[in-house]
């Protein structure tokens, strides 16, 4: 079999925009449709109790996924593998894979830096199978499948692999069996379009990760937010950046069309949100949020940039075209114009670049990739 020179995944060439969105995207909770009821009882004892009961389900799972962090086996593969294209007419590729931590992935033969799929099987149900010789003496093929969807990955082992093969697919068995995935029945990522080509990442992680000048880039569901992302040619409408400190909750800034420039706790959204999302089903509302730390910055700068950051709070919300066609004396901000305003006061946009250019998708993403990656 011919080796496809381009590494494609499922037809799609490996570009900038894939590289951009395979960010560690913030797990709404892993939150399943079929765990909330259709239609509220009117006890309200029925749906404080039901909420508890709910809440106490979901912390556990994303407690033992947490906890397992730690205690996952020591041992790691790497090889490489040629995947079966989903496509009559296109040749297989050979990509490098690794697994470990319960977690297959796999790569650009000519780039193991951005993974090209990850099948986390914490977070998602997979189906395996597999194909042995006729001798017996080594596995052919393998199949990893998404309990809930008809989308499969499937791997053909090649002759450099074979002493390996028998070793992979234990270690697979062994990891699917021990996910928290399969022992919970976890189908919900097979909802969403190409779900593994992005890394997940839980809320009580982000919680001990996050520092003063990472960000969240949301991409919201609606009428109005497709609007806007077309007329911006955006991939994303909203973005904050979290504010940390040691005597303080780690904090979100944003600019609002509401309520303007502020800050609010974190932690406090994480303490409502189950029963915000069981009430309001508000997990709907968003597709996609990425979590985008800042790298390469040191501890003086953090604490600069949240001082820089402070000072704009209680300034207005401002998203005018006048904007673009003279200087602004920057009183009022939209939501990316405000972070791209902290980040030239850093230094790290010129002072030449109008911060109303920066939109929550592709542009700022640009910039931080070239400054920061």
């Amino acid at each position: 079999m011919q080796q496809n020179s381009t590494n494609q995944e499922d037809g799609q060439p490996n570009n900038l925009i894939d590289n951009l969105e395979f960010q560690s995207v913030l797990d709404i909770l892993n939150l399943e449709d079929d765990q909330f009821q259709e239609e509220i009882p009117n006890s309200k004892d029925c749906i404080q109790e039901g909420n508890k009961q709910q809440q106490k389900q979901i912390y556990t799972i994303n407690q033992e996924i947490c906890q397992n962090d730690d205690q996952r086996p020591q041992l790691d593969l790497e090889g490489e593998f040629q995947k079966v294209s989903p496509h009559f007419l296109e040749t297989n590729s050979t990509y490098y894979c690794t697994l470990k931590s319960r977690r297959f992935t796999y790569y650009n033969i000519k780039n193991k830096e951005k993974p090209l799929g990850i099948l986390d099987f914490d977070f998602q149900k997979y189906i395996f199978t597999y194909v042995k010789s006729k001798d017996e003496a080594y596995i052919q093929s393998f199949i990893l499948q998404p309990d809930g969807c008809e989308k499969k990955f499937e791997f053909v082992v090649p002759s450099r692999t074979r002493e390996q093969s028998k070793q992979w697919v234990s270690l697979i068995q062994q990891y699917i069996q021990q996910s928290i995935g399969c022992q919970n029945n976890i189908m919900s990522m097979s909802k969403y379009h190409r779900f593994w080509r992005h890394e997940r990442i839980l809320d009580h992680q982000i919680l001990d990760q996050a520092q003063t000048g990472d960000l969240l880039i949301f991409r919201t569901k609606g009428t109005l937010q497709n609007l806007q992302r077309s007329i911006t040619r955006s991939d994303y409408d909203h973005i904050v950046m979290f504010l940390k400190n040691p005597w303080e909750d780690l904090m979100l800034f944003e600019s609002s069309n509401q309520y303007g420039v502020i800050t609010f706790s974190f932690s406090i959204i994480l303490q409502f949100q189950i029963e915000r999302f069981t009430r309001a089903k508000s997990y709907k509302n968003y597709e996609k949020i990425l979590y985008k730390p800042l790298l390469n910055v040191s501890e003086n700068d953090r604490i600069l940039m949240h001082a820089y950051a402070e000072a704009q709070i209680g300034k207005g919300y401002s998203l005018s075209m006048m904007k673009f066609f003279k200087k602004s004396k920057r009183q009022n901000f939209f939501c990316s114009e405000l972070i791209a305003y902290i980040y030239q006061l850093m230094g790290f946009i010129p002072e030449t670049e109008k911060c109303c250019s920066f939109l929550p998708g592709l542009q700022l993403n640009l910039l931080y990739l070239r400054q920061f990656y």
